[in-house]
């Protein structure tokens, strides 16, 4: 447990380092990268301090709990996994290459690696812990059955192993389930926190957070960023004439809409309902320039999203203003102001229009 507790702090401090420095590096990425090194390191010293001895096999235990920890704990995606040849080189470390009982310890770990990402992958369980622990019963039991043949450890030993490898491993899935359901759980509330509930999209609380965030590191760092700002025309007249549940359809088809135009064109801008039919979008790293063809891409779209409600078609149009950061603005409100002025010109000026400040 200690190995798993030491690896949260390291992750957390190398992660805060980098967040100093301003490296954008994706949090998931630098966790497995980071985990592979880690639980790869700890195993080589372990073996190579008993390496030529009778007991050689005393981390075997430790060796089975790797591989739950590279799979369950880093979550390293089966298609890009690289547990085969790090088995092979910790063959050739052993000098295990002309064993026959290794080969097939080998292939023990190979086959053990791919029954627990079956079971990721094929179980409708948030987290299927029965099925884990099974699965590592049986193959840590056919791992320390070739172990016994290769060293001789006799029978009580044997069974001894693959007890403490049961207890072990109940507690190792139990401390993992304990850290999913913490995740979830500071997931859901972080989500509940930062999202809108009606259309799923950021609320205006985490614009603001971000919005900040963006306009502070443009100040340290002279980095750029652009902002666009929306509002669906005549939305008072739709909820007056079809009702609010009408309303919230529309609300719900406009973002859907323009998450659709986002997603196909980068995932980083991220799109916030900043107030009932207002919508904010961050485009972070983009200049005006840069974001001429996906503001008037998102313009067009949503302006060709006509819906029926009650047998009545409702023309959609909005109205934007965009601006990019400046220097000479001194505080957010600065670069807020200017595009909402921006906006607001392209509703008095008839509405449906793009106005750039």
């Amino acid at each position: 447990m200690g190995v798993f507790v030491v690896f949260q702090i390291l992750f957390a401090g190398v992660k805060k380092a980098l967040n100093v420095k301003n490296n954008n590096i994706d949090e998931y990425t630098l966790r497995t990268i980071l985990g592979i090194i880690y639980i790869l390191s700890i195993l080589f010293i372990m073996q190579s301090s008993i390496t030529n001895k009778h007991y050689s096999w005393t981390f075997v235990n430790f060796q089975l709990v790797a591989v739950i920890f590279y799979t369950v704990i880093l979550n390293v995606p089966f298609k890009f996994h690289m547990f085969t040849p790090i088995v092979l080189a910790f063959m050739l470390f052993n000098s295990a290459v002309s064993s026959w009982q290794s080969w097939c310890l080998a292939i023990i770990l190979i086959l053990f690696y791919n029954s627990l990402n079956y079971i990721k992958d094929h179980t409708d369980k948030k987290f299927p812990f029965m099925l884990y622990w099974s699965s590592s019963i049986f193959f840590g039991a056919a791992y320390w059955f070739f172990i016994n043949l290769k060293f001789s450890i006799g029978n009580p030993m044997f069974l001894t192993e693959i007890f403490y490898l049961a207890i072990l491993e109940l507690f190792t899935f139990g401390y993992i389930a304990i850290l999913y359901s913490d995740v979830e759980s500071r997931t859901a509330l972080f989500k509940e926190a930062t999202h809108d509930k009606l259309t799923e999209t950021y609320n205006y609380d985490a614009f603001d957070i971000d919005f900040r965030s963006k306009f502070n590191k443009n100040m340290s760092a002279n980095s750029k960023f652009t902002m666009m700002m929306f509002d669906i025309d005549h939305f008072k007249n739709i909820n007056d004439t079809y009702g609010h549940l009408a309303g919230d359809k529309v609300l719900q088809n406009v973002v859907t809409t323009v998450q659709k135009v986002i997603n196909n064109r980068d995932p980083l801008i991220k799109l916030y309902r900043t107030g009932g039919e207002e919508f904010n979008i961050i485009f972070p790293n983009y200049d005006l320039a840069q974001t001429t063809a996906i503001v008037h891409e998102i313009f067009t779209t949503v302006n060709h999203s006509d819906m029926i409600i009650d047998g009545q078609t409702i023309h959609l149009t909005i109205s934007v203003g965009v601006s990019e950061i400046s220097e000479s603005d001194g505080s957010v409100n600065d670069f807020y102001s200017r595009v909402d002025k921006a906006l607001y010109h392209s509703k008095k000026n008839g509405r449906s229009a793009i106005t750039v400040a």
